[in-house]
């Protein structure tokens, strides 16, 4: 029998907090999973298009816990797009808003406000055994393009994340972030794992309810994006009377070093914990994380892998680098890696693609005591005269300077457009460049903003830095 996601030892603790307050322990929760999942077929596939609401969350437990195979899209998602995913899936059963109808599917049960549909043309598919959930590759979920994944993935990243966070039952989660995206369904997973709670709210962290809600429920920990951060940097966590919460956790994007000193001392000041992390959805999608106590020594790093992964940088012939600071693609080991992609119906069918390897397409390097630093995408490099420049790196360390640039150029160029800061000795600066990223100074071309042509709206085009 598959190993359950959901936490069996403490059947009357509370598991979920719904949007409306209401409290659902293990034991009830395991009872409305055994009712709405009677209504669904095995090995079929089901999207649910929902908000952060009690139903969304059922629903998505019940077809991992049922063998249905479960999707999770916006229920801002186009029907345009929602269209798109069902004539290349043809799922058996999408729920979504009571008051939303699909052509080709009828109403099968309504569920406080939400409505199970089944296709009026069941086929038979061909899905295969391990395949346990469906995810998209990009938070825009506009892609038809599918991420898949076995229980054993999400199972092994909940527990990685539980251990190094020392999740139990007495934490709470408030779940602020979309459901259906893949950092919040990570809280979802880590916590009941662990038979702790989730509060379900659809607030927002400028609204004072949300920080109302964080009091009553007695929320222990946070979880958010860089833009999250960016607020709670101005809001000031001293001023927000939060005596239950410990911990924070950034994912999901780069927050600027400065902004992650400020909100580090912060917490350090009351005694918080907060850990940045990183990851990618083909990993289920935690990678690595930093400790709190090596966040201001380590700044702007990824930290480490997490407990039963592996990372490690790989140059791009192939070979594994061990240098300290020499810069290669980042590459991820564990359980948790994806089986690969769909694009078709067909694909669904497919195994193991990967072998539980990760090729991320981020550039990072390592330094002395093995912690990792991005230096941006794959993707966003030239071979100026035959040496490889990471762009994203050079803004980087331009941006360390104290200066405002988007760098660009060809593999012949590298361009730098740079606002205008009074008499700026560009051929300094040149010179400069060329020293870091290892480049013939003729070949390093800054122009200030004012030289590139501007758009309607007045603003500079970037696209330029391409080509000029």
């Amino acid at each position: 029998m598959n190993q359950s996601l959901i936490c069996e030892r403490f059947p009357e603790r509370v598991a979920v907090i719904s949007e409306n307050g209401l409290e659902v322990t293990y034991r009830q929760l395991r009872g409305e999973i055994e009712s709405v999942a009677k209504y669904l077929a095995p090995r079929s596939v089901i999207f649910i298009q929902g908000e952060n609401h009690f139903q969304s969350l059922l629903y998505y437990l019940a077809a991992l816990e049922s063998g249905v195979v479960p999707l999770m899209l916006s229920h801002e998602l186009s029907e345009l797009r929602l269209q798109e995913l069902v004539d290349t899936y043809q799922p058996r059963y999408i729920v979504r808003l009571a008051e939303r109808e699909l052509a080709g599917f009828v109403e099968k049960v309504r569920h406080d406000g939400y409505v199970l549909l089944e296709s009026e043309r069941v086929q038979s598919q061909t899905i295969h055994p391990e395949l346990a959930f469906l995810a998209t590759t990009s938070g825009t979920t506009g892609s038809p393009k599918l991420v898949r994944y076995t229980r054993k993935n999400l199972l092994a990243n909940a527990a990685d994340i539980a251990t190094y966070l020392s999740l139990d039952e007495n934490e709470r989660a408030i779940l602020h972030l979309p459901i259906h995206y893949s950092f919040g369904l990570s809280i979802i997973n880590s916590h009941l794992y662990v038979g702790a709670s989730i509060v379900l709210t659809r607030k927002t962290v400028m609204q004072k309810e949300f920080w109302d809600e964080m009091r009553r429920h007695r929320v222990t920990s946070f979880s958010g994006v860089p833009f999250h951060y960016e607020t709670l940097v101005r809001l000031k966590l001293a001023e927000l009377a939060l005596p239950d919460l410990k911990t924070f956790t950034l994912a999901g994007g780069r927050l600027s070093e400065s902004k992650m000193a400020l909100f580090a001392k912060q917490c350090l000041d009351l005694g918080l914990q907060f850990w940045p992390m990183y990851g990618q959805t083909e990993a289920s999608p935690r990678i690595s994380y930093l400790e709190p106590d090596f966040v201001m020594a380590k700044l702007g790093s990824i930290g480490k892998a997490v407990p039963s992964g592996k990372l490690w940088i790989r140059s791009e012939s192939g070979q594994d680098i061990t240098a300290t600071g020499a810069i290669g693609e980042l590459v991820y080991e564990g359980e948790n890696v994806c089986l690969g992609y769909a694009q078709t119906l067909a694909d669904l069918s497919l195994g193991d693609e990967k072998c539980g390897v990760l090729f991320t397409g981020d550039l990072a390097k390592a330094d002395e005591e093995g912690f990792f630093y991005l230096q941006g995408r794959i993707k966003r490099f030239i071979k100026v005269f035959g040496k490889r420049v990471s762009l994203d790196h050079v803004e980087q360390m331009l941006v360390g300077m104290g200066l405002q640039v988007l760098v660009g150029g060809t593999d012949d160029k590298l361009v730098v457009g740079i606002v205008d800061e009074g008499q700026l000795d560009t051929t300094t600066l040149r010179k400069q460049i060329a020293e870091l990223v290892h480049v013939n100074f003729t070949a390093i071309t800054i122009k200030p903003f004012s030289a590139f042509p501007r758009l309607e709206n007045g603003k500079v085009n970037y696209q330029c830095l391409l080509t000029k």
